[in-house]
This record gives structure tokens, C-alpha cells and sequence, in this order.
């Protein structure tokens, strides 16, 4: 169970990763020591599970950004599926999901040419993979945490 100080601690850090338990713990009106406390007890629990960087992928070269529904021969096939997902360096995320796909996945790409390399070359040729149905962004409109 959260209190608010947890709360807090986890919308200081949703904020800015990089804060220091200086500051939250006096933002908070809290010792050093019971921040830190709170902090690996968070960490602990899995509440907290990284902290993260953000990247302007464009910036660096990954000028595409598409979604990818991936339908699977069979429900079964999801945990091999993933596992050979996750190997595929471009992939950032992939659900399992209910409604037309089995598995919904978010992937970085150098451009469309080198979209469909990765689709072509890396996923379409997993084992349970029927077929993929690819939605490129355009425009990201909204990225942010979810505050508490």
C-alpha cells in the first residue's frame, strides 16, 4: 500500500529521474535517510522498476516510428513468439492484447526501407507469426508518464 510521501517520491521521480534524495526528501520534509528508505523499499516491491532516459529517437536517426499487429497462429505461440520479439533490437514495446491482434508492438526505424527489412527479414519469419499488420506514425502527439 502507497501513502501520499510514496505517491510523492514517484511523481518526483516520474518528473525527473536524475532528482537527488536531497531534494525530494525536501520537497517532502523528510530526512535523507527515510527518503532513501521509501526509495529502495519501492524498488524492492517492483513498484519502481528503472530509471530511465528519454530519447528523440529522430534525432539520431530513427525517422520512423510505426505500430505493428501481429496476429499469431495460435494463442499457445505467444511466449516463443515474444521471446524472438524481444531479440529484435528496433522493437521498444510489445503487448499482448486482446481484440484483432495477438501481440501489438511499437518499433524505431531508420526509415520505411528499413522498416521493412525488419519486418520482412526479422519478424515475419518467426515461427507462429500468420501476419502483420503495420501502422506508421506520423506525428507523435502525446508522450509523457502518468502521474499519481
Amino acid at each position: 500500500m502507497l501513502d501520499d510521501k510514496d505517491i510523492k517520491i514517484l511523481n518526483a521521480l516520474l518528473s525527473n529521474s536524475r532528482s537527488s534524495t536531497t531534494t525530494i526528501s525536501k520537497e517532502l520534509d523528510l530526512s535523507n535517510v527515510a527518503t532513501q528508505q521509501r526509495i529502495s523499499k519501492l524498488e524492492k516491491s517492483g513498484v519502481l522498476r528503472s530509471y530511465t532516459a528519454t530519447v528523440d529517437y529522430q534525432m539520431i536517426g530513427y525517422k520512423t516510428i510505426a505500430y505493428l499487429g501481429i496476429f499469431l497462429d495460435k494463442a499457445k505461440d505467444y511466449p516463443s513468439v515474444i521471446e524472438k520479439l524481444n531479440q529484435v533490437p528496433q522493437i521498444a514495446e510489445a503487448h499482448f492484447t486482446t481484440g484483432n491482434y495477438s501481440i501489438f508492438a511499437k518499433i524505431y526505424a531508420r526509415s520505411n526501407m528499413h522498416l521493412m527489412e525488419i519486418l520482412s527479414e526479422k519478424i515475419q519469419n518467426i515461427d507462429g507469426v500468420s501476419r502483420t499488420e503495420t501502422f506508421i506514425s506520423l506525428q507523435e502527439g502525446i508522450h509523457k508518464p502518468i502521474f499519481l
